[in-house]
């Protein structure tokens, strides 16, 4: 993820928001869903351009065609700090749970 904001970010691209959703799956979290079916309730898109809908079936497509994405807690810390700094947070998200 290009940028440290909200899940759906208003401001993120398309490719973003389809990768957004991914990450929500690998992390078992229902936002996809949630935020479809209030798109779908208030009767308004989430860009003009396209709506979440469009996003999350952008998403099932890439699913399918590549398989899920794989997610470990602390992967964007490792990747950008290294073994040590994951390591580190995770003992402090365990301390605080």
């Amino acid at each position: 993820m290009p940028r440290l904001s909200c899940v759906f970010c208003v401001l993120a691209g398309f490719t973003v928001l389809v990768r957004a959703v991914r990450l929500c799956w690998a992390l078992a979290l229902p936002l996809p869903e949630q935020y479809t079916e209030l798109e779908a309730r208030i009767g308004h898109r989430f860009k003009e351009q396209y709506s979440l809908a469009d996003v999350v079936a952008e998403a099932a497509r890439i699913e399918a065609a590549e398989g899920p994405l794989s997610w470990r807690r602390g992967d964007a810390i490792r990747d950008q700090l290294g073994e040590a700094a994951a390591a580190a947070y995770l003992e402090r998200l365990a301390l605080a749970a």
